[in-house]
């Protein structure tokens, strides 16, 4: 396993908590995950409700928005509104309030220590989320009556473990089984940059994916499919339906696509991996 490689195949942000994000050459990632991701999430401005809930509902006004920043991470945010508009800076939130019709501002991410549920930013639980392609491959094959598009699932990687990523031998084959992200637990993937991401937990998926966003139609039965085909003991958490795994970054560095990730093996099992993570998380 430690001389198995992956490949970045893909990189998102998402500027604002619950809206699109965008497609990225090249990130820097720091403790808080990749740079300005998750960096704001907007909330009521009177009653300083999150409008960005991952157990319930989020405004689908807000989810069609799009944010970026095309001037890099100290630049300005821009949002694309569902009609198209473009607005920036200080046109945001007057912009989202009319949509939303309430007024609402962005609340920044304060510093944290870029581990889980402590990222730094407005992450859900870890400073960065993969998923492997053969997963999803996995999954299409298992369900194919199933949309697995993976913009379903917001990652910021798409991880190539299989053929395309320079793989060869025994250690390729392991990782092309069905949960490709599974067999990552407790590793350390390292970059050319010399970033290292330590993989601590499997994704467990709520109502998110299942609903319509970009161009996917709303997609209900995702999660009853997943608690199918992949079922992960996540300890006091319960039995969760999982795609995808969780990450933090213990050295920070540039990634971009195409780059091919040495992977560093974990001694543990990966059930004392996540009980481990889960404990750590809880404290």
């Amino acid at each position: 396993m430690a001389e198995q490689r992956l490949a970045v195949a893909a990189i998102w942000r998402y500027p604002v908590k619950a809206m699109l994000g965008e497609a990225l050459p090249k990130v820097e990632v720091a403790r808080a995950g990749c740079a300005g991701d998750r960096r704001w999430i907007v909330t009521d401005a009177d009653s300083g409700e999150r409008i960005a809930n991952k157990a319930g509902p989020t405004d689908p006004r807000l989810r069609a928005c799009r944010a970026e920043l095309p001037r890099g991470p100290d630049g300005d945010l821009q949002v694309t509104l569902p009609n198209g508009d473009v607005m920036e800076a200080d046109e945001v939130e007057p912009a989202l309030s009319q949509l939303l019709e309430r007024r609402v501002r962005l609340e920044a991410a304060q510093p944290g220590a870029g581990r889980f549920r402590q990222t730094g930013a407005h992450h859900d639980l870890a400073p960065i989320h993969l998923v492997t392609a053969s997963a999803l491959a996995r999954l299409r094959e298992l369900e194919p009556g199933c949309d697995w598009d993976v913009r379903r699932f917001r990652p910021n990687l798409l991880i190539d473990d299989g053929e395309a990523a320079g793989t060869d031998g025994p250690a390729a084959e392991e990782l092309a089984e069905p949960f490709g992200e599974d067999e990552l637990l407790g590793h350390r993937l390292r970059g050319p940059s010399g970033v290292e991401l330590d993989i601590g937990l499997p994704t467990p998926r709520c109502v998110v994916p299942t609903r319509a966003q970009d161009d996917l139609p709303p997609y209900p039965g995702l999660l009853r499919a997943l608690m199918e085909r992949n079922p992960v003991d996540l300890g006091n958490a319960g039995t969760q339906g999982c795609v995808g795994a969780y990450a933090e970054v213990s050295q920070a560095g540039p990634i971009a696509v195409g780059d091919h990730l040495e992977v560093h093996a974990s001694q543990r099992p990966a059930e004392q991996v996540v009980a481990a993570t889960i404990a750590r998380a809880l404290s």
